[in-house]
């Protein structure tokens, strides 16, 4: 399927208009309407009560890459990558292997 310049534009304004409105709705009417907020922390406690062992699970499995992240991006923030590549030259050279640093 194929698509013309013109269905193309016609398409991505539509696209953009959608998301004006719903962000307009949104910030016009849902946001401050008591009874949507209830709604809405109900519906992110059940998610959070049902989601809460996949995100444990998350985090044991990838608990070293996250913990390397963690540590670089702190000595990024103080300006001293250098201080983190000679006191971890290992977890450095795995960054740059999964893509996180591009030295």
């Amino acid at each position: 399927m194929e698509f013309t310049d013109e269905q193309i534009e016609e398409i991505l304004s539509r696209y953009k208009k959608s998301l004006e409105y719903s962000r307009y709705r949104y910030h016009t009417l849902r946001k401050n309407d008591e009874e949507y907020q209830i709604k809405n922390r109900e519906r992110a406690k059940k998610y959070y009560e049902s989601n809460k062992d996949h995100k444990k699970e998350y985090y044991e499995k990838n608990k070293e890459e996250l913990n390397m992240k963690q540590k670089y991006r702190y000595y990024k923030s103080r300006d001293n990558i250098e201080g983190y590549k000679n006191k971890f030259p290992e977890n450095y050279k795995k960054l740059v292997e999964i893509g996180f640093i591009f030295p």
